[in-house]
């Protein structure tokens, strides 16, 4: 019992789903999820209790100054991921430690309005490239050198447009407490 209680504070939107095939209507649905994803991440930060700032979601998770922070990391990442699946011949991503990440002082960084107004500047540029594509576009691949596997666009645009929710998730919970 205590191990699903678990995995719903570490997966509150559940895992999401490697190696499925996704289509360009699935890519466009995830491209307007990642649009929405600035605004509702805002509206978030607008009712967050400041109290709850240094608080964690679960023993050993990050708090949530740590969270709103390190969705700047992994929308950077996507952005430049994107770029490099998109310009370069067998591209490889750059796998980075977002734990470790998250020891460095900008984790900690105090001006949450700052980190989201770079995120929603950020995120206009990417999903302006994004909605630029032909369809063909998201076949493209980028290979995983950690994991040892290829994604195509589509599968990181999903895997993003999940990845923002399911941190956001984490502030809700931290927040309700």
């Amino acid at each position: 019992m205590e191990t699903d209680k678990l995995e719903r504070l570490r997966y509150p939107t559940g895992r999401f789903e490697f190696g499925k095939d996704y289509n360009y209507e699935e890519t466009l649905q995830s491209i307007e999820r990642l649009k929405s994803f600035p605004k509702s991440l805002n509206e978030v930060f607008i009712n967050f209790k400041k109290e709850n700032l240094n608080k964690t979601y679960r023993e050993g998770g990050w708090n949530a100054k740590q969270l709103f922070n390190h969705l700047v990391d992994v929308f950077i990442n996507a952005y430049m991921r994107t770029k490099w699946l998109l310009t370069e011949e067998q591209s490889s991503l750059k796998p980075y430690s977002e734990n470790e990440c998250a020891k460095l002082a900008d984790s900690e960084y105090e001006s949450i309005q700052d980190s989201i107004t770079l995120l929603q500047l950020l995120m206009k540029r990417w999903i302006f490239i994004l909605q630029s594509l032909p369809a063909e576009s998201f076949n493209k691949t980028i290979f995983h050198p950690e994991y040892k596997v290829t994604l195509s666009l589509h599968e990181i645009v999903a895997m993003y447009a999940w990845h923002g929710f399911h941190h956001l998730a984490h502030l809700e919970i931290i927040n309700s407490n």
